[in-house]
């Protein structure tokens, strides 16, 4: 990408050239453009002149330092319903047309939305667009500097300066890419075809402000000399792509940075539940003296969320976890109510005692593992149960719908690679939907026996469908809620849930007794 600024130092000129000369033919010389004369202070300002921006502010700046602005900006989520004056708006969409574009073209245009009802459309659209006050709808030429990106670029460098001179004025910035259908976005605000809408970026006082920023990767990973001398973190979703170190720095990453990772989703809780109530019925009654209750290992939880949930429902144990690293042990240790221990799978670090747990949990944690780590994980997990303890296996049915919504999914041209694959939620990082007859030899080989089965949820439910669907248009959502409710009728045959439900859950014991 390359830009001009007309504050730049022009050009010295070759020798035995006319400083007022043009540095070479139009359309040479990369962004060069032709310098302009400036009239003299004072003199009145012709009309040509009026088309121009001579890059100073439309309003009063406040005193700010640009690195404790460009480390204090946040992504702001909350807004307050107090309406932001125009003034303020344009400043921030001045400094948003100061940044580089490619060519210096500068073809973008914007809509700043504070109109409610217009808003309400965009909501309507997606729900990142009703949470503040204005949404400003950046747009960039269809068909200009498409060759590398370069509209999308330039598009955001506006973005950023637009977030950046944001929050030097006391203004908050949600930069929006799940617009939902870009083209109604287009359509509601009345750009032209040849407007391609990139983002919107949400504006409006904050109500609440994170007090830190994401902790960041740390330069020595990111950042190379001359040739690049990392190793990557895989895009793809599938777990043999996956180094477990890799996986578990990516994982460490997303789950101590990524506030909407850790939501959970009352589809899975429900069955989660349900696995609970009929597989693992006592516990429900909170222990007398916790330090005297039976253990329970949470394995592999990765955000906690479930680990936050088993404890809640079965308080009459004493929860602990075991993760890939410290770090996300010790931030899923501490989601149960008391706070258990923090343990690691990793030879070299404090893992799990042998024979110390009554119960055991891995729930969705098979499918991001490579398939030689996974009779290593059930291995360990038979030596740190009790004799006669027993293990509560959840995992995702390959036989299910799960496969084919990942297949429409990519028809579709949506999201795609690791980020987006529609396992349980949250899942972070690979995810491979396993076939029931290789989870069950897998727990045959490492000597588990099967005291019960359980398969729920062998169509979307009404939370998942709308959830799914909440960026439709109004009448694809019906047509959505329609399909979710004919095929809950298809789940009520016998034995489909169980052969094909999504979520399939496997009770599993031990062999041996306490003291044996």
């Amino acid at each position: 990408m390359t830009s001009t600024d007309p504050s730049d130092t022009p050009p010295r000129p070759a020798p035995g050239q006319d400083p007022g000369e043009a540095p070479g033919p139009p359309g040479q010389g990369g962004d060069s453009a032709p310098d302009i004369p400036l009239e003299p202070e004072g003199s009145p300002r012709s009309a040509a002149s009026d088309e121009l921006d001579e890059g100073r502010p439309v309003g009063p700046t406040p005193a700010a330092d640009f690195w404790e602005t460009l480390y204090g900006r946040r992504s702001i989520r909350r807004f307050s319903d107090q309406p932001v004056a125009r003034e303020l708006v344009e400043q921030v969409l001045h400094a948003g047309i100061w940044a580089p574009s490619s060519c210096n073209y500068q073809m973008w245009d914007l809509v700043a939305v504070d109109d409610p009802d217009v808003n309400a459309q965009l909501a309507g659209l997606s729900l990142q667009m009703g949470n503040a006050p204005v949404n400003v709808v950046v747009s960039y030429g269809r068909d200009f500097s498409e060759e590398g990106f370069a509209n999308v670029q330039s598009a955001s460098a506006l973005i950023q300066n637009m977030s950046l001179a944001a929050h030097a004025l006391g203004l908050g910035t949600f930069w929006i890419t799940q617009m939902g259908d870009a083209e109604r976005v287009r359509e509601v605000v009345g750009l032209p075809y040849d407007r391609l809408v990139i983002a919107v970026l949400a504006l409006g006082y904050p109500k609440s402000v994170p007090r830190r920023g994401p902790r960041r990767r740390p330069l020595t990973q990111v950042a190379h000399w001359n040739h690049y001398a990392g190793r990557a973190i895989p895009s793809s979703p599938d777990p043999e792509d996956w180094p477990s170190d890799l996986r578990a720095v990516y994982q460490r990453a997303r789950v101590l940075n990524g506030l909407r990772h850790n939501k959970p989703r009352p589809w899975e809780l429900r069955a989660l539940e349900t696995a609970l109530d009929r597989l693992v019925p006592e516990g429900a009654e909170r222990a007398p003296d916790p330090e005297a209750a039976p253990r329970w290992l949470d394995v592999l939880p990765c955000t906690g969320i479930l680990t936050e949930r088993l404890s809640q429902k079965r308080p009459g144990f004493r929860f602990d976890v075991v993760e890939h690293t410290p770090e996300v042990a010790a931030f899923c240790a501490a989601r149960p109510r008391p706070k258990g221990r923090a343990l690691v799978w990793d030879a070299g670090a404090t893992g799990p005692e042998d024979d110390a747990y009554d119960v055991a949990s891995c729930l969705y944690r098979l499918e991001d593992l490579r398939a030689d780590e996974r009779p290593r994980l059930l291995a360990d997990v038979v030596r740190w149960l009790r004799p006669g303890g027993r293990l509560l296996l959840g995992f995702v049915n390959q036989r299910s719908f799960h496969d084919t919504t990942e297949r429409l999914r990519r028809h579709r041209g949506g999201p795609r690679g690791v980020e987006y694959v529609l396992s349980p939620d949250p899942n972070i990082g690979p995810f491979q939907a396993l076939p029931a007859e290789q989870v069950e030899g897998l727990v045959r080989d490492a000597g588990l026996e099967v005291r019960g089965r359980l398969g729920l949820q062998a169509v979307p439910q009404p939370e998942e469908i709308a959830f799914r669907s909440r960026n439709f248009s109004s009448r694809n959502q019906g047509l959505a809620r329609g399909a979710g409710r004919v095929l809950s009728w298809i789940e009520r045959a016998p034995g489909f849930q169980s052969r094909r439900g999504r979520f399939q859950y496997l009770l599993l014991e031990k062999p041996g007794h306490a003291g044996s």
